[in-house]
């Protein structure tokens, strides 16, 4: 329910089931009430053709024109940027995802490295998993790296 104030006197209007619209009574709600209802859109016929009626029902159960009143909620200003700007404020974020961190992929990269090397140079199983474990931890300590020098970059409006 929203509270509204009428701008100019509103016929009550009653629906006409025969031709599927309003007609006008001479009931009236006069410029300066302030009533209480809510927004109906109620499609119908008008001179024949299909159309839809912007109304506003009261809590009486009573039908006007919407035209006829003006919502009596306090407006605020809304503005679009992120520092209080009517103009907008470039921001951007990088992308977080569980896939795309740069220290998992740091760390699974460092890992393989490690191990290829150590296939490639043929050495025994010991250093095979001191080379892979080395390697992932460097890739883990690079992708944190990566990770912080990543920030969000916000540009304010002039």
């Amino acid at each position: 329910m929203i509270e509204v104030e009428v701008i100019e006197d509103a016929k009550v209007l009653v629906p006409n089931p025969e031709h599927q619209n309003f007609s006008e009574t001479n009931n009236t709600i006069n410029k300066g009430e302030k009533i209480t209802g809510e927004v109906k859109l109620i499609a119908g016929l008008r001179r024949g053709e299909p159309f839809t009626y912007r109304l506003f029902l009261t809590n009486n159960n009573q039908l006007i024109h919407l035209n006829k009143i003006k919502q009596m909620s306090n407006t605020t200003e809304t503005t679009l940027g992120a520092d209080s700007q009517v103009s907008p404020t470039i921001v951007k974020i990088p992308l977080q995802s569980r896939l795309a961190k740069a220290s998992s992929i740091g760390a699974i990269s460092g890992a393989v490295i490690g191990f290829g090397y150590c296939k490639y140079k043929k050495h025994d199983n010991k250093k095979v998993i001191t080379y892979t474990i080395v390697g992932a931890v460097l890739g883990f300590v690079i992708g944190k790296v990566i990770e912080n020098t990543r920030s969000e970059v916000v540009k304010t409006s002039k």
